[in-house]
């Protein structure tokens, strides 16, 4: 039976350790396309929708958007790619 359980146990800790290394990660996009007070909303809607982000606040006044996500899940491109997609072409900010 030990002999059965180490590479379960030894799988277990690889997977484990993998979600270890995930980071959450904050990046603040430049929103193009914001013309009317109702285009943030639509912003936020969009990139709350992309797996792996856990917050996102959008200015209508900076044209920006603050979006933090579990890098282990979604990355940058698959961010900027939504907002895109629905019309709001964005870029990380430096």
């Amino acid at each position: 039976m030990a002999k059965c359980t180490a590479p379960l146990i030894l799988g277990l800790l690889v997977v484990s350790s993998g979600a270890a290394m995930a980071e959450e990660r904050t990046i603040t996009l430049a929103v193009e396309n914001m013309y009317c007070e109702a285009c943030p909303y639509m912003v936020k809607k969009t990139i709350a929708k992309v797996s792996g982000v856990s917050k996102v606040t959008v200015s209508f006044k900076e044209k920006t958007a603050v979006v933090v996500f579990d890098d282990a899940k979604t990355g940058v491109d698959d961010i900027t790619n939504a907002a895109t997609k629905a019309g709001f072409p964005s870029t990380p900010k430096s």
